[in-house]
């Protein structure tokens, strides 16, 4: 028992570490290579917690040597459009100009029932509202609306609304994050001053956020029995 606890553990850290090297996509945004690696790696490591028999290190050597083929594939991928392509596949336009191209859902194997469904999840219910739909490399698709569809933005209606930029929680759970106080430009005694202006001791704050102008704002942790 011992001894499984201790190589599972082992090939837990190693697969954690792997991932961490491939990057922090999502598995609905994973290119095909690379759900391709996601899942030999699974299958690999799974063999040796089931068998004890079976030499951790073999293992690891083949996690290792996978992930660096997917590394090395990706690199060189940047540098060739005829490689990208081929791991990778292209972008196909299901929707031109408004109109369905039946031409390319074939080629998918994608019915009009599915392609309805995947604008359903993009919140678009009506074909008629749009101009061009893409069926991207990794199974998503991207929709430009027609442009008496799109939502207004402030350049639209002349409006050229202040910039604030991003806000970014200094204080979560009672604690300040000295890590995104560092992100936000900001100091430990400029957190501190907004933290006494907003009159709530520290450990009662469950968040603050604060922007690049030094606007905050404050949430009081609920009073609990």
């Amino acid at each position: 028992m011992a001894v499984t606890l201790i190589r599972a553990t082992i090939l837990y850290l190693t697969i954690i570490f792997l991932m961490r090297l491939m990057g922090k996509r999502q598995i609905g945004e994973l290119q095909p290579s690379e759900l391709v690696i996601t899942i030999l790696i699974s299958e690999i490591a799974s063999i040796p917690m089931q068998d004890n028999s079976v030499p951790i290190l073999h293992s690891i050597v083949a996690l290792f040597t996978l992930v660096a083929y997917e590394i090395f594939s990706s690199a060189l991928s940047l540098k060739s459009d005829r490689l990208r392509a081929l791991i990778q596949g292209h972008p196909i336009i299901v929707i031109r100009d408004g109109k369905i191209d039946m031409k390319a859902m074939r080629k998918l194997r994608m019915s009009v029932n599915d392609l309805i469904s995947l604008l359903r999840q993009k919140d678009v219910f009506d074909i008629s509202q749009v101009s061009y739909a893409v069926f991207e490399t990794n199974g998503k698709i991207s929709v430009l609306l027609k442009p008496e569809n799109r939502n207004s933005t402030a350049k639209d209606l002349g409006i050229i609304p202040a910039d604030c930029g991003m806000p970014f929680a200094v204080v979560c759970d009672g604690k300040i994050i000295e890590e995104t106080v560092a992100d936000s430009e900001l100091d430990i005694t400029k957190v501190n001053k907004l933290i006494l202006s907003s009159k709530i001791p520290l450990e009662n704050i469950l968040i603050m956020t604060v922007n690049k102008n030094g606007v905050s704002f404050v949430e009081r942790k609920d009073n609990e029995d």
